[in-house]
């Protein structure tokens, strides 16, 4: 309950004190002097943004503070987030500064603005003059609906899952896409990769085999060659080791006469030596058959492969090739991850929709149970408030899965519904219902909605708009009705719904010395004869006016 209500600074209003009880209490005055400024401010307690448009004097801050008394609240998740005590009493504060920065207090403690609107909505229903268009909005209906079945925990756990359910089928799209992509990519790899295991090269291979197709091209040549100059060395005519042996029989008569010839001869028997050893090397290696013709064929065909296949991938060694295949294996193992990984996820993905079906479906049974005994409330409540032709009802449409079941809810009106046989001629509200008519469905409404919601304050802003003489006295006792669980605070221009308020605020525009300023004061008995009287028959009011006002008042 909203127990007391302080504004300084804002709009038109330089300071003002309300002190509320519970019940019923109404707000009125002269259009233009102030109301919605009173609501404007009030709502700033509630979490709506501002800006240095509210100040009244721009050199000073704008305070706003809302004291309320509900205790079942001591557990709201923004108590613990903030390490706030359990108390009984929230203290709200707003501040504007001058330079447009505002901030927000809950009993001292900073909070931020959608702490604040979390909060505060558990405490406050603010129901404004144009709230009336949500009725038109199927979202609106449909929760309307589930507040009244007491479906909302259910609802709120089916949107969990419904959420994690399109999170998962975002990712299987996802993954469907990934997969066809890789599919493609994996025949092309799958190519290149049986391509490479059929060579089976090994490591180095294809820089050894060159090396060998280098040498064995030129076997042939290098074996004549080198039995060429075996032949040189000791083969039949004048050959290199005879040439050396008669230089040997020239110089040996000299040996004992010259050192130096000595050792001449020496280093020539140790060449002649040297020699006849390197003849049986030639020998032997000359004596050897060329390479293999079909084998040196085979070796230049992989080298040829090899190049081919380097060439192909832009690579450069034979452990480039190998490492391309070692890279082609893994991607390959992952497309069949990837494909495992898909299958379980499609499974889950429609093991999860199964559930939401029939979840959305034990929601549409539970909703259309709730239809007939709540419209019946709804129709009783307006031939109450004036309206005894008019008939309310509900159509559940399915519809494809959506975050709050498989239905579309449709709020249906006949305005003029004589009760004969058959049924009333539905249209949907937002086609048939007039402002006035509006105004009255969602007071009775929100007057069946408040004991689901368990709500302890409703302030309606000219929930009265469109209508007049009985049906305003009407809608001014389901209001009075109303306040006898809960706090009620209603704007109201009808002197019929004013005189059932158990309190009586009356808000004036007067002109003072620091300008145009709006002030509120609490009624007394005397004081609302006469306010209601000046609503009833304008300034000034007559002695007739003000007995009709001490009638509705008594009444």
């Amino acid at each position: 309950m909203l127990q007391h209500l302080y504004i300084r600074n804002y709009a038109l209003i330089r300071e003002v004190r309300m002190d509320f009880s519970g019940g019923f209490s109404v707000l009125t005055g002269e259009t233009g002097a102030g109301k919605s400024i009173l609501l404007g401010a009030l709502g700033l307690v509630l979490g709506e943004r501002a800006d240095t448009s509210v100040l009244h004097d721009p050199s000073e801050k704008c305070i706003v503070e809302g004291l309320f008394v509900k205790p079942r609240l001591a557990h709201h998740p923004l108590i613990v987030e903030c390490d706030l005590t359990e108390e009984s009493e929230w203290c709200i504060r707003r501040e504007v500064g001058a330079n447009g920065k505002s901030r927000a207090f809950l009993n001292d403690t900073p909070v931020t603005l959608n702490q604040l609107q979390s909060f505060a909505s558990q405490l406050v229903d603010l129901h404004q003059q144009f709230d009336t268009l949500e009725l038109t909005e199927a979202e609106r209906q449909r929760e309307l609906l589930d507040v009244m079945a007491g479906l909302l925990p259910q609802v709120e756990l089916y949107g969990e899952l419904y959420q994690e359910w399109r999170r998962q089928q975002a990712l299987l799209q996802e993954l469907e896409a990934k997969q066809t992509r890789a599919q493609q990519e994996q025949e092309y790899q799958l190519f290149i990769l049986q391509e490479l295991e059929a060579v089976d090269f090994q490591p180095g291979e294809i820089e050894s085999l060159e090396e060998k197709v280098r040498i064995g091209g030129q076997s042939e040549a290098m074996i004549a060659a080198i039995g060429s100059a075996a032949q040189q060395l000791h083969g039949e005519g004048e050959n290199l080791q005879q040439q050396l042996r008669r230089i040997q029989q020239a110089l040996s008569p000299f040996e004992k006469n010259e050192t130096q010839v000595k050792e001449w001869l020496d280093r020539l028997r140790s060449v002649d030596l040297e020699l006849r050893e390197l003849a049986r090397e030639l020998d032997r290696y000359a004596s050897k058959d060329p390479y293999d013709p079909q084998t040196l064929a085979h070796w230049q065909e992989r080298v040829s492969v090899g190049f081919r296949l380097l060439k192909k991938h832009g690579l450069q060694t034979t452990a480039d090739l190998l490492e391309l295949q070692e890279k082609l294996k893994q991607q390959i193992q992952t497309h069949q991850s990837l494909e495992s990984h898909l299958h379980a996820l499609q499974q889950s993905t429609s093991k999860k929709e199964k559930s939401l079906r029939q979840q959305a479906a034990v929601l549409r049974e539970e909703r259309k149970a709730a239809i007939d005994p709540w419209t019946k409330k709804i129709n009783a409540l307006l031939t109450q408030v004036g309206m005894p032709t008019a008939r309310f009802g509900i159509a559940l449409e399915p519809t494809e899965l959506q975050s709050t079941g498989a239905d579309v809810c449709s709020f249906l009106f006949d305005a003029n519904y004589g009760g004969g046989k058959g049924e009333p001629n539905w249209q949907p509200v937002r086609k048939v219902a007039s402002g006035g008519e509006l105004s009255r469905l969602m007071l009775c409404i929100k007057s069946l909605v408040a004991d689901q919601m368990n709500l302890p304050t409703l302030i309606f802003d000219e929930i009265d708009t469109g209508i007049s003489g009985e049906a305003a006295k009407q809608v001014g006792r389901l209001l009075r009705a109303l306040g006898v669980n809960r706090q009620v605070l209603c704007v109201t221009h009808q002197p019929q719904v004013a005189a059932k308020g158990q309190h009586h605020w009356h808000v004036t525009k007067t002109e003072t010395n620091r300008g145009i300023e709006t002030q509120v004061q609490l009624l007394i008995e005397p004081e609302r004869v006469e306010v209601l009287a000046r609503i009833m028959g304008g300034e000034p009011p007559t002695d007739l006016t003000r007995q009709n006002a001490a009638e509705l008042l008594a009444g």
